[in-house]
């Protein structure tokens, strides 16, 4: 008897003992809560904040090269030396065309480019176009007072030709003085012959 009611005590503390928790719970006094801490008010501020914005800018035209504009001498003397190295390739017949051609305006306006076209061209065509005294006639005005000036660009030109012109003549020159001399000799050769055949004609 003892055993089973100490089970049923212990069944009922098993179940009375959470409600008597519960209850005790209930009946707690309450527990103040602390207080609050004051909110800090929120302070604002303007930043400004740089934006980059990408765009597209159009591509910078360009302008072109103006064209480069040499003094009148320059242009007429770059052309003139073209004209040069041109005829200076022609066939004989271009070269007889481009030789009648520039005596034509040599003749109409006797300038100094014109003359020394004139000349460039005769000393090419050679002794068709006249001997050595009339090329070196064309080209001594060139090189004196009134003709190029020292700076001029065709002044160099103008000297060389006159220079190798000076050359061939001092040449042919020499080459004359010797082929004269040689005649010279065989003159005298020949008279000495004529002396001893009439010589042994007399003896005879």
């Amino acid at each position: 008897m003892r055993r089973r009611n100490a089970l049923v005590t212990g069944a009922w503390v098993g179940v009375l003992l959470p409600v008597l928790l519960l209850a005790g719970c209930a009946n707690a006094p309450e527990i103040p809560l602390l207080p609050k801490a004051p909110a800090t008010p929120a302070v604002t501020q303007t930043v400004y904040v740089p934006v980059y914005v990408e765009v597209e800018k159009p591509a910078a035209v360009v302008p072109a090269p103006e064209p480069i504009k040499l003094p009148e001498d320059q242009e007429q003397s770059l052309a003139l030396l073209i004209e040069m190295a041109r005829s200076a390739n022609a066939s004989p017949d271009d070269l007889r065309k481009d030789f009648l051609a520039s005596q034509t305006a040599f003749n109409k306006d006797k300038s100094s480019v014109n003359r020394m076209r004139y000349a460039w061209i005769s000393g090419l065509l050679g002794p068709a176009a006249g001997d050595d005294a009339r090329l070196q006639g064309l080209l001594e005005p060139l090189v004196a007072k009134g003709g190029f000036a020292a700076t001029h660009p065709l002044r160099p030109v103008a000297d060389v030709m006159l220079s190798q012109l000076n050359e061939r003549t001092r040449q042919l020159k020499e080459e004359q003085k010797k082929a004269d001399a040689l005649q010279q000799k065989l003159d005298a050769l020949k008279a000495i012959e004529k002396n001893l055949l009439d010589r042994e004609r007399r003896r005879n």
